[in-house]
């Protein structure tokens, strides 16, 4: 595909096909809050997972998306060996973009300065307002067999109103780690034209107010479950890579990234490891680059 490349591998093995400094931007989002993040880690660990939540307390919610304090940290141990290798092809002074959640981007933020990376700020998408996730003790005091009505009764009463902590989210924070530049930032930008964020359409603000996508972009994306919406990513590109360089994402899922970064006049390259949502984002990508071809040749 025309200024793209895009394959279906693992992560691990493609970024070491990729040379040092050979990259304008890093802008993933890794499948964090899953806990099967090993060798094994495909479809069927991810359609387990699923199953198994149909029969949880919230369906909605895949069991190894909930609580775990170990999540977080697997996590780090996970993408710490990747981040390494973003680096080595990032060029010096370019920026790395990592989506988290909150309640786990601190060790992901570890891990990218463990690997070399300079954290150089955290930004948020704020998407307004979330589901809310947050359960009652009613239900759960009545199915309890230990327990007697009237105890039950005074129980649901006293805890009337209260909740598990689990607030209605609103955001998804992004870290912004850069790579080491090569002398003073107006020099490492002369040389390798990367290192500064793009001010020239106004003040930039660590928050981005964008809508979750839409149901028109997620039957184009295959109902990918954690979709990011194309005009954040864009923006995301736009701000933090050089009109015509090259972005990478490893996780590219249902071809965001790509979309955004063909539509922002930039290369892009990546993998996705899910053959399923590989072929949906090829398809997707295919379907978005002859609609941009038929409109340039519209316009000849």
């Amino acid at each position: 595909m025309k200024n793209c490349i895009f394959l279906n591998d693992d992560c691990r093995n493609f970024l070491k096909t990729l040379e040092d400094g050979s990259i304008e931007l890093v802008l993933i989002d890794p499948p964090y809050g899953i806990e099967h993040l090993n060798q094994a880690w495909d479809r069927k660990n991810i359609d387990k997972l699923i199953n198994a939540s149909k029969k949880s307390t919230v369906g909605s919610i895949p069991v190894g998306m909930k609580f775990n304090p170990k999540t977080s940290k697997n996590m780090a141990l996970f993408l710490n060996p990747i981040f390494n290798e973003l680096r080595r092809v990032l060029k010096p002074g370019g920026f790395c973009l990592v989506f988290s959640q909150p309640r786990t981007s601190h060790r992901i933020g570890v891990a990218i300065e463990d690997a070399g990376f300079e954290l150089r700020d955290q930004l948020i998408w704020n998407y307004g307002a979330g589901q809310g996730k947050a359960q009652g003790m009613q239900n759960f005091i009545k199915k309890n067999k230990s327990l007697g009505e009237q105890q039950k009764e005074k129980l649901i009463e006293i805890m009337h109103g209260f909740k598990t902590p689990q607030l209605t989210p609103t955001f998804e924070t992004i870290w912004l780690a850069q790579k080491s530049k090569e002398g003073k930032f107006w020099e490492n930008f002369y040389k390798h034209g990367v290192g500064l964020v793009d001010f020239r359409d106004g003040s930039r603000k660590v928050s981005f107010s964008h809508s979750k996508p839409n149901k028109k972009e997620r039957e184009e994306a295959g109902k990918h479950p954690t979709l990011k919406p194309v005009l954040l990513v864009e923006d995301l590109v736009k701000i933090f890579s050089p009109k015509n360089g090259t972005v990478l994402d490893c996780f590219a899922g249902s071809g965001t990234t790509a979309i955004a970064a063909i539509k922002a006049d930039r290369k892009f390259v990546g993998c996705e490891l899910d053959k399923e949502y590989f072929d949906k984002a090829s398809e997707r990508i295919r379907i978005y680059q002859n609609q941009l071809t038929e409109r340039e040749n519209r316009n000849d």
